[in-house]
């Protein structure tokens, strides 16, 4: 059998919530559900996708403390952030991207959207409140499923999910995040977690990444867009690539997968961090330019 072949024939059984179907990290989907019988009339379904998806979902923080200056840098830089990831995932590969906010509401900016010329950034106008992130976690666990977000009818990679905020939860986030955990899209997706300015709490950003490595603390508005720009990109580009081969041939789990792509997401955060050290970006006071 073939190095093809066998990526072509490589699925990975995981239980998403109440829906069993076929998880690949490989080049073809079939999706099933048990004691489901195919007919002859659903052979088209089991034809191999022309197109890939990935889906990088953006929780950002729209509490009180968000209001000026740090939701409008957050604004200007994804205006400029969505033009560059057209083409990441290359020909056959489409990027989307989703957007939940959290803060007086919480509540889906934007539900996937292919990311394209045509994409336009809808800014965050509405800033207040407190900061639920232990609902916004709920809100996020209940769409990473085959019967909502996840619905593409093409093969899915693990999302990358992309966390922003500038302090600590003001409700339950343990249950939230308990219920993320048990979640196998989460488990295996891309995590990244972004403080922002002087009081966020790196202790529970770290937690949601599971990697210290992956949270990142910005100081300032030129730090917050040159971090959030790099990693989106560089997340993207290791998300939406096939490792799912050893360099004998042989097939990789999930896990090994999984941990092979969060390793070259550090390398890609420990180089940024240098460049931002070289810069001496370390010497200016919290919060100063915000």
């Amino acid at each position: 059998m073939s190095e093809n072949d066998k990526r072509k024939q490589e699925n990975i059984n995981l239980d998403f919530g109440d829906d069993d179907f076929q998880f690949e990290w490989g080049e073809d989907e079939v999706c099933e559900k048990p004691g489901e019988e195919m007919s002859e009339d659903d052979f088209l379904d089991t034809m191999p996708p022309s197109k890939k998806s990935m889906t990088i979902f953006f929780l950002i923080d729209t509490s009180g403390s968000m209001e000026g200056t740090k939701i409008h840098t957050v604004n200007a830089t994804m205006e400029e952030l969505l033009p560059e990831l057209v083409g990441i995932g290359g020909a056959e590969t489409d990027i989307r991207y989703a957007v939940l906010t959290f803060g007086e509401r919480i509540e889906w900016l934007k539900k996937p959207l292919k990311v394209d010329e045509n994409c336009i950034w809808e800014r965050i106008k509405k800033v207040g409140g407190l900061t639920p992130m232990g609902g916004a976690f709920k809100e996020l666990c209940a769409k990473l499923s085959r019967s909502e977000f996840m619905n593409n009818p093409s093969l899915s990679y693990a999302p990358v999910i992309f966390l922003m905020s500038d302090g600590a939860p003001t409700d339950d986030h343990v249950e939230g995040f308990e219920r993320l955990q048990k979640n196998n899209w989460f488990k295996y997706g891309l995590k990244i977690a972004v403080g922002i300015g002087a009081k966020p709490n790196m202790d529970i950003l770290r937690g949601f990444t599971g990697n210290e490595e992956l949270a990142v603390q910005v100081h300032n508005a030129k730090e917050l867009k040159e971090m959030v720009t790099l990693l989106a990109i560089r997340s993207s580009q290791i998300g939406s690539k096939s490792m799912d081969l050893t360099g004998d041939g042989k097939e990789k789990s999930a896990q090994d997968v999984y941990k092979d792509k969060e390793k070259r997401l550090a390398e890609e955060i420990k180089k940024a961090k240098d460049i931002m050290s070289d810069e001496n970006v370390a010497d200016i006071t919290y919060d100063e330019g915000w």
